[in-house]
């Protein structure tokens, strides 16, 4: 069940101080209604429409309520593949703050917050307030807000002034890395983890030292790796997102593969998130897929009925799927989505080349 609607009713109800007879005469019983209110069932478009009417609820304007949704849209497929283009969306949605209170993009429209806060300390949105409206959320955002729980960039907001003063600085790095301002970010990250140490909060330490890990992934891979191991050291809960990180990239390279396929491994069997789960073995398959096991590909590929590219990953078993056009045109979709996928691409365009070149010299082509 994910209707924002029925939360939306029942708020403004009790607003009000409306019973749910009064509410409810005309339209449904007063335990339906209940039911809809804290979301145990969706009901048809006639019933939420005539509540919202009868508390005289404005909703948004459809055309404006579009734009909005093309512009959270944006938003997340800018943050996602890092690019400069996510700070005018930003500024753009921040407009529409009080008006989508009664609109169904509620919910996406916090997820929004949420991440955008990570890039602008005059934000203010904690985990927990987004947490709230979980059950109100469909599959995807779902996703969003548990790669967000497992993310470098999750420092809980805390009523301790130094716990906000480091959070605005982790911020302002965040908003260096989008930048592409590397050594700014890392110099700040670096300040961060010294006030952290300073706090003597491990938690804290732990999170700044996966910054600066995730920082570190495409530039220095053994420094990224020290911090990570250390990250994990200090908060055994954040094993998870650093051996995941470690794991999917050390993979990319040939030199470091197997210690690649050893942190996904230790990963995985001291994961405890369901979601996370699946990523990890979404990996690992592609892993024996490199290694050309098929076999434990096979056998992996039985977990990942979950996943969202069980499609591609499909495909991958087939001989010479690298020559197949629809997973040559998944990848070109999915490039974005990921550094695993931008690599799977970028790997299968240089297969395609060398495989022509092969093909010109035999006069096969």
């Amino acid at each position: 069940m994910n209707d924002y609607r029925g939360l939306l009713i029942k708020k403004q109800r009790k607003e009000l101080d409306i019973s749910l007879e009064a509410l409810s005469h005309g339209v449904c019983s007063p335990s339906y209604l209940s039911k809809i209110e804290n979301n145990i069932l969706v009901a048809n478009d006639d019933i939420y429409n005539l509540c919202i009417q009868k508390l005289g609820i404005s909703t948004m304007d459809t055309i404006k309520e579009e734009k909005i949704k093309q512009m959270l849209d944006l938003f997340f497929k800018y943050y996602m593949s890092s690019d400069s283009k996510v700070f005018k969306i930003i500024n753009e949605l921040l407009e529409y703050k009080d008006e989508v209170v009664s609109s169904y993009l509620f919910v996406q429209y916090q997820l929004f917050l949420l991440y955008a806060s990570e890039m602008n300390s005059q934000i203010n949105i904690s985990l927990a307030e987004v947490e709230a409206y979980y059950s109100y959320m469909d599959d995807s955002q779902r996703e969003y807000l548990n790669l967000f729980r497992l993310s470098s960039g999750n420092i809980e907001l805390s009523d301790d002034e130094e716990w906000i003063f480091i959070r605005r600085l982790k911020a302002k790095a965040n908003l260096y890395m989008y930048q592409k301002n590397t050594f700014a970010a890392y110099d700040l990250y670096k300040t961060c983890l010294n006030y952290a140490i300073e706090l003597g909060n491990k938690k804290l330490i732990a999170e700044i030292l996966c910054s600066l890990g995730w920082l570190c992934l495409d530039i220095d891979l053994n420094q990224a790796e020290k911090y990570y191991t250390s990250a994990a050291q200090y908060d055994s809960q954040y094993k998870m997102l650093a051996f995941f990180n470690l794991g999917a990239t050390m993979i990319q390279h040939k030199d470091c593969m197997e210690k690649g396929n050893q942190y996904l491994k230790k990963g995985l069997k001291s994961c405890t998130d369901d979601f996370f789960a699946v990523k990890y073995k979404e990996v690992l398959f592609v892993y024996e897929i490199l290694k050309e096991n098929v076999g434990d590909a096979k056998r992996l590929i039985k977990e990942l009925d979950d996943s969202k590219y069980i499609d591609v990953f499909s495909m991958m078993l087939n001989e010479d799927y690298q020559l197949n056009v629809d997973y040559q045109n998944r990848l070109k979709e999915l490039k974005n989505d990921s550094s695993l996928f931008k690599f799977l691409f970028i790997k299968n365009c240089e297969y395609l080349h060398k495989y022509k070149e092969i093909c010109v010299a035999n006069d096969f082509i």
